[in-house]
């Protein structure tokens, strides 16, 4: 609770030499409480802190803290009980952020005619039973399955790559691999995708992806998972990708049209 409670008075400390510095305190307490919800940061179940604890971590008064908790209340984000403290009632639930497949589709390939690309292994094998669960396959088909390590133009790994795609018929060569964007074979084999979802994450390295991508064994990485889905809808291709922090970053632009 108290590394909570100092995260939570960074944030209110951030407000207060912000656009909300006018607001009354105790509209400023409720919210960087209510935003901490909203976010999953205190999550559904969770207790919060009581009225106490708010008072001696953010020194205002007992009337700030009882007013920012029963705003909180009235917006059924939290629920209040006599004797048992206040729980987060609001559930978080992740909402995946839209965007057009095509650019993202040249972009890869951009970067993936830019790198340079050394496969350490290519198989065709029964995937484990989460991959078979997400390719939908049957019991005992074989899925082409490519490790493979991404390197920028001075030659620093950057990225670990394992897929498992279902539907190559040909030119899923080491050869090939090495010299050609992986998007352009998927759609040498027919297999032309419409739709991907992202999951972004971190991971600490092991110490055989620690070696491959030159970093210290634990390193945190940046971890993405992408399900790339055919127009019927079914997932043929899973890619789980590990990256460098220090040699890669994961930008996004948003506008509003």
């Amino acid at each position: 609770m108290s590394e909570l409670l100092n995260s939570l008075k960074s944030e209110l400390q951030l407000a207060q030499h912000g656009a909300m510095a006018r607001v009354p305190l105790y509209h400023q307490l409720y919210t960087v409480l209510k935003a901490a919800i909203l976010d999953g940061t205190i999550a559904y179940d969770a207790q919060m802190p009581t009225e106490h604890q708010l008072i001696d971590a953010f020194d205002v008064s007992r009337v700030t803290a009882k007013r920012a908790m029963d705003e909180l209340a009235s917006e059924d984000l939290i629920a209040r009980f006599r004797g048992k403290g206040s729980h987060v009632t609001y559930q978080y639930v992740p909402k995946p952020v839209r965007g057009p497949l095509v650019g993202m589709l040249e972009s890869l390939i951009d970067m993936a005619e830019h790198d340079s690309v050394r496969v350490i292994s290519i198989e065709k094998l029964v995937p484990p039973a989460d991959i078979q669960v997400l390719l939908d396959s049957s019991d005992g088909q074989l899925v082409h399955k490519v490790v493979r390590v991404n390197s920028n133009e001075e030659g620093e790994p950057y990225a670990y790559y394992v897929s498992w795609t279902v539907g190559i018929s040909r030119a899923f060569t080491k050869r090939k691999l090495e010299s050609k964007a992986r998007v352009k074979l998927l759609r040498e084999n027919g297999i032309n995708l419409t739709r991907m979802k992202q999951v972004l994450s971190a991971e600490h390295a092991s110490s055989r992806i620690a070696a491959e991508l030159g970093v210290e064994t634990g390193t945190a990485l940046l971890s993405v998972r992408r399900l790339g889905q055919i127009a019927s809808g079914e997932v043929v291709d899973v890619l789980d990708g590990l990256y460098n922090p220090m040699r890669y970053q994961y930008a996004m632009i948003m506008s509003v049209d």
